[in-house]
C-alpha cells in the first residue's frame, strides 16, 4: 500500500468515527426530548424546550471557540502547539463562565418571557453553558491537532453525559428542575472527561494567544448568522400561517434539519486542511461530498414521501407529503452553505458574515411581501435564500481556487 493510499484509508476510517460519534451525540440529545416530552407532559415539555433553545442559542460561542482553536492550531509553529492548546482549553472555561454569566444577568427578562415559575431550571441552564463552551474548546484542540479518535471520543463523551443525565433526570424527578440538573451535571461530567481525554494534546506550558477572543467572537458571530438563517423560517411559520399550517411546517423543518446535520462531519473533518496548503483539494472534496449526501437525501425523500412524513410527524401530517422533498432540498441547502462558510472561518474571512445576514434578510423579505403565505411559500423563501448563498460562496470560492481570492495565510 502506497503512503498516499494509506493516508486516505485512515482519513476515511477517521471520518467514519467522527461520524458515529457526532450520531451518537445527536441521538442522546433528541432521546432527552423524547423521554422529557412523556415524563413532563405538556406544560412542563413546552418550559423545557425553551430553556433548550436557549441552551443551543448559547453553544453558539462554543462552535466559535472551536473554529478558531482549530484553525490556530494549525497554522501555529508546532513547537508551540501543546502550550497553545493548553491556553485554548483555559480559555475555553473563561468564555463559558462569561457566557453563564450574561445569562444569570439578562435572567430576570428570560424568566418573564418563558413564564418561568422560579429561577432555578434558569440558574442549572446558565450553568450548564461552562461545561459546553470547555466542550467546545476541546473539540477544537482535537480537531486543530487532526487527532480524530479523540475529537470523536470527546463528542461521545460529552453528548452521552448530557443525554443520560438529562433523561435520568426527568425520569427521576418528573420535573423541570430536575431534568436539567441532570442535564447540566452530566454535560459537566462529559467535559471532564473530555478534558482527560485531549490532556495528551496540550501537555506543555502554556503560550499567549493574541487576538484569541477576538476571532472567537468573530467566528461565534458568523455562526450565529448562520443559525438565525436556518431557523428563522421556522419563528415566521408562527407569525404568518395559521397554527394547524404552523404545525405542519414544524415537521416539515425537522426534515430540514436532518439534512442540514446529516454531513456535518465532513466539515469536522476537513476544517484543518482548509487552513493550510491542502486548502483547495480539501475545500473541493468537502463540497463535492456535502452536495452528494445532499442530492441523496433530497431523492430518497422523494421517493419515499409518506414514510419519511410518517416517521417524523405520524399521519396527521399527510398534508405534508407533496412537499416532503423541498423541506430535505432546504437542509441539503443549507448544509452546503454551511460547509462553504467554514471554508471562509477557516482563513478568518470575516466578509461571509455579510453574506449570511443578507440571505437571512432575503428569506424574510421573500415570506412577508413576494410568496403566498402557505406552507409552500415560506418553504420556497427558505430555499431560495438558501440557494442565493450557496451561489455566494461556490462563486467566492471558485475565484479563491483560480488564485484570485485570499490564501490560508490571510489571517488577522
Amino acid at each position: 500500500m502506497t503512503e498516499r493510499s494509506s493516508r486516505r484509508g485512515s482519513l476515511a476510517s477517521h471520518t467514519v468515527l467522527v461520524a458515529a460519534a457526532l450520531g451518537i451525540a445527536q441521538v442522546a440529545a433528541y432521546a432527552v426530548s423524547v423521554v422529557a416530552a412523556r415524563a413532563l407532559g405538556p406544560d412542563g415539555f413546552g418550559i423545557l424546550a425553551a430553556l433548550l433553545g436557549i441552551l443551543l442559542i448559547g453553544s453558539v460561542l462554543a462552535m466559535g471557540i472551536q473554529a478558531v482553536a482549530a484553525r490556530r492550531l494549525v497554522q501555529v509553529d508546532p513547537d508551540q502547539r501543546d502550550g497553545a492548546a493548553r491556553s485554548m482549553l483555559r480559555d475555553g472555561l473563561i468564555g463559558g463562565g462569561a457566557v453563564a454569566l450574561a445569562t444569570l444577568v439578562i435572567s430576570p427578562l428570560l424568566i418573564w418571557l418563558l413564564r418561568l415559575d422560579g429561577w432555578g431550571a434558569l440558574v442549572l441552564a446558565a450553568a450548564a453553558f461552562v461545561p459546553i463552551t470547555w466542550a467546545g474548546a476541546q473539540y477544537g484542540v482535537a480537531q486543530g491537532r487532526e487527532s480524530y479518535r479523540r475529537l470523536a471520543a470527546v463528542y461521545a463523551l460529552v453528548g452521552l453525559g448530557r443525554g443520560i443525565g438529562g433523561v435520568v433526570g426527568a425520569l427521576a424527578t418528573g420535573t423541570v428542575l430536575g431534568t436539567m440538573a441532570g442535564l447540566a451535571l452530566g454535560t459537566a461530567l462529559g467535559a471532564i472527561a473530555g478534558r482527560i481525554t485531549v490532556a495528551p494534546l496540550a501537555a506543555g506550558s502554556r503560550e499567549r494567544l493574541e487576538g484569541f477572543f477576538s476571532e472567537s467572537a468573530h467566528a461565534t458571530h458568523a455562526l450565529l448568522a448562520l443559525f438565525v438563517l436556518t431557523n428563522v423560517d421556522v419563528l415566521l411559520a408562527r407569525a404568518l400561517l395559521p397554527a394547524e399550517d404552523a404545525g405542519v411546517y414544524g415537521v416539515g423543518a425537522v426534515i430540514a434539519k436532518v439534512a442540514f446535520w446529516l454531513p456535518q462531519f465532513v466539515g469536522v473533518v476537513a476544517f484543518p486542511r482548509f487552513a493550510d496548503a491542502r486548502r483547495g483539494r480539501a475545500t473541493v472534496i468537502s463540497l463535492v461530498a456535502v452536495g452528494a449526501i445532499g442530492l441523496l437525501v433530497v431523492a430518497a425523500t422523494a421517493a419515499l414521501p409518506g414514510l419519511v412524513v410518517s416517521f417524523v410527524g405520524g399521519a396527521a401530517y399527510s398534508s405534508l407529503v407533496p412537499l416532503a422533498w423541498l423541506f430535505a432540498a432546504i437542509g441539503a441547502t443549507f448544509a452546503l452553505a454551511q460547509a462553504l462558510l467554514l471554508t471562509r472561518l477557516a482563513i478568518d474571512d470575516r466578509r461571509a458574515v455579510v453574506a449570511v445576514w443578507g440571505a437571512a434578510a432575503l428569506l424574510v423579505a421573500l415570506a412577508t411581501l413576494v410568496m403566498p403565505r402557505s406552507v409552500s411559500g415560506l418553504a420556497t423563501s427558505a430555499l431560495v435564500a438558501g440557494l442565493a448563498l450557496a451561489a455566494v460562496g461556490v462563486a467566492v470560492t471558485a475565484r479563491e481556487l483560480r488564485g484570485d481570492g485570499p490564501r490560508p495565510s490571510a489571517t488577522r
